[in-house]
């Protein structure tokens, strides 16, 4: 039989709130609420409240005695080893982990947390990674040789002062996700940390007694904002942000010699610097890496040998990590056999009905070296099928391809002529009533409608509709009026889902274009469609006139091929979008509190999507500005981080990764608050960073 042991801490000392768990709410102390609750689990065998060797801790020991709980008093600033003494005679197999400073804790919940960790067989489970319940239901369980491991080797500071990080950093963060839980919850507090918080606390008891599920209290503050407001600005976790943030020493980055020197000669070479416009100088501070030589995980080196902890991570392109290991092994297995042949390589059968099994409806595919081959691919094949010339897509989408039909929309039209931009027709983002309006407008005109599935923006969505019953409407009516409709994934595959929004919400495009992170960097991207609309590019319906598709010499390297198998079998076998998602949720998360601790609310947004957050930084005004958005790039940049305003998690991030990012977010936030009472001018090195789509240079 299994034993599960549960411990909760308490103690006297408490910098916000002395004495917290002995004041009283109707002649009974918060301990004893506590202690009643936990004592209803009808899974943990014995619980044990663990206190300080302070000699006022007697008061705690003696309710623990009073309600027939052992009690255990140790180190008072060394907590894991607190922890672990109380529970090592115990002979648990599982240790169950809540504090004293939850009143109002739910024993469902923590059988619950309890019972899914051992059917699962896991070392470590909790609700407290991704924050999604209330502040004051926090539940832990883990192994007891998990514990063991941590005590005997925990060295850092922020692992000693609390009981769970050494064991957070040794598991799969993906076995956190919980979609059951409404995020709604997430910014309630029923906890005591300070004086408002046991206003709430007393206010509770009195409305609704001490007995109520955690669900009935929480949809109470909810019905009643009055009461969320009384503690609704306290900042979660607070102090374990705090301890991290005294360990990690930020690196100092101002050397950078050898980028100027790169940037002084790279553009009588190529035309803007590089191949990429929005690699260019153009788009970074002047204090910052001109030139990259490698990348390892997370992180890249410059030509000055500054090391940085990558954001961007390659454009976005970059899903699993730089040189990832089961990928490069992979395309150094395959460059041994050559890369380009006269007749295709047998990969390509093999990657077409790999990634064909990952899109349900979709029956081809076409491969190619870059987003905008296969983008214009589709548009070309739409018109193909529908005998139609224009195209349709949301003008205020970024980017779909650098040929005429798209660029030529933009600002950055020079060189495309009028009688080609006229056939790109555009309407409102996730507008179905301007898609509607734009049919209307062109009866019988329109070839397709291309658009991204999903934006950044869609985290923090006023839209009339869901993106879901958007897209679904979309689709219902490009078929009414004989349009294609495409789902440009370039961006969120293999990021908002595996392999992507469609399949997130269930739909089917008659076609959908995919890139970025299918190959972890490498170049390989795809078409993927409906049959009777691929197969008109093929070569098997003799008498019918050809379209002539796609055909790159490049397309089909076995390399790039390789790197795509890969990347999707670590895919398969690891819960990579749940990982990348937690660390996106955390960096949010912290950098709110952050933004909200410094007044700054007003200046530093933050788009929430969990698979890459976007900031915007605003000036004085309150309106975006790219002279603070640069200054804040630089600033991070001097810290050791390659930031360009947004963070696209991959499976090499760390939970320390992001607690740097966020150490280095608190002190570029200092710089910012100077820039806001003086001007960035004074603290800006050079000129801010320019938008990729203008039309001057």
């Amino acid at each position: 039989m299994v034993k599960i042991v549960g411990i909760t801490q308490a103690r006297i000392g408490s910098s916000r709130l002395p004495k917290k768990v002995l004041l009283k709410i109707k002649d009974k102390t918060l301990l004893e609420y506590h202690l009643e609750r936990i004592k209803q689990s009808k899974i943990v065998n014995d619980w044990i409240v663990a206190t300080t060797n302070e000699a006022e801790s007697d008061a705690i020991c003696d309710i623990a005695t009073q309600v027939n709980l052992k009690s255990y008093k140790g180190n008072l600033n060394d907590v894991l080893d607190r922890f672990y003494q109380a529970v090592k005679d115990e002979n648990a197999d599982y240790v169950v982990r809540v504090t004293s400073d939850c009143p109002l804790i739910d024993a469902e919940l923590i059988d619950e947390t309890v019972q899914f960790c051992i059917s699962n067989k896991l070392d470590y489970f909790s609700n407290v990674f991704e924050d999604k319940y209330p502040d004051g239901l926090d539940v832990e369980v883990f192994s007891y040789k998990m514990l063991e491991e941590a005590w005997g080797n925990a060295v850092l500071k922020a692992d000693r002062e609390h009981v769970t990080p050494y064991i957070r950093r040794k598991i799969d963060l993906s076995q956190y996700a919980n979609d059951s839980i409404d995020a709604k919850y997430s910014k309630i507090r029923i906890t005591v940390d300070e004086a408002l918080d046991f206003n709430v606390i007393e206010h509770l008891i009195d409305t609704l007694g001490a007995n109520q599920s955690w669900k009935i209290y929480a949809d109470y503050i909810l019905d009643n904002p009055k009461i969320k407001e009384i503690n609704g600005s306290i900042i979660r976790n607070q102090g374990y942000m705090k301890s991290k943030f005294e360990e990690i020493k930020l690196r100092n980055i101002t050397n950078f010699v050898a980028s100027d020197e790169y940037r002084n000669s790279i553009h009588q070479l190529i035309p803007g610097g590089c191949h990429t416009y929005s690699k260019g100088d153009d788009q970074f501070p002047i204090l910052s890496p001109a030139a990259i030589v490698k990348g390892k995980g997370a992180y890249v080196w410059d030509v000055d040998g500054n090391q940085f902890l990558d954001c961007s991570m390659g454009l976005t392109s970059v899903s699993l990590g730089h040189a990832y290991d089961a990928v490069v092994e992979a395309v150094k297995s395959e460059l041994n056999n050559g890369v380009n042949f006269q007749r295709p390589s047998h990969l390509e059968k093999e990657i077409a009905e790999k990634f064909l099994d990952l899109v349900p409806g979709h029956d081809m595919i076409k491969f190619s070296k870059n987003g905008s081959i296969v983008t214009t691919a589709a548009v070309k094949l739409a018109r193909a099928y529908t005998g139609r010339k224009l195209v349709a897509f949301p003008g205020d989408h970024p980017f779909y391809s650098y040929d005429d039909w798209f660029i030529g929309k933009t600002a950055c039209n020079k060189g495309v002529p009028d009688e080609i931009s006229e056939l790109s027709v555009t309407f409102k983002g996730c507008s179905i009533q301007s898609l509607k309006e734009l049919f209307e407008k062109y009866p019988d005109q329109i070839a397709c409608v291309i658009t991204e599935p999903e934006k950044n923006q869609c985290a923090n969505c006023t839209c009339e509709n869901t993106n879901e019953e958007f897209l679904k409407q979309a689709i219902e009516l490009c078929h009414a009026n004989g349009a294609l409709f495409i789902a440009d994934e370039m961006v969120t595959g293999f990021k908002t889902e595996f392999p992507g929004t469609i399949t997130k919400y269930g739909i089917t495009p008659d076609m959908a274009t995919w890139g970025k992170g299918i190959a972890n960097g490498f170049s390989f991207c795809a078409l993927t469609g409906k049959k009777e609309i691929m197969e008109l590019g093929g070569i098997t319906r003799e008498g019918e006139e050809k379209v002539f598709l796609i055909s790159t010499t490049h397309g089909g390297e076995t390399h790039g091929l390789s790197a795509a198998i890969a990347t999707i079998d670590v895919f398969k076998n690891n819960n990579v979008i749940e990982h990348n998602h937690a660390l996106g949720k955390k960096l949010i998360d912290l950098c709110s509190q952050l933004i909200q601790e410094n007044n700054l609310t007003d200046y530093i947004n933050i788009m929430p999507s969990a698979w890459m957050p976007v900031f915007v930084f605003k000036d004085q005004n309150k309106q975006a500005c790219q002279g603070f958005r640069t200054l804040f790039l630089q600033e991070m940049i001097r810290r050791g981080i390659l930031f360009q305003g947004v963070f696209v998690p991959c499976f090499s991030h760390t939970e320390e990764d992001i607690y740097y990012f966020a150490k280095a977010f608190s002190e570029s936030i200092k710089v910012y608050q100077q820039a806001l009472k003086e001007g960035y001018e004074g603290l800006l090195k050079g000129s801010p960073a320019k938008a990729v789509f203008r039309k001057l240079l």
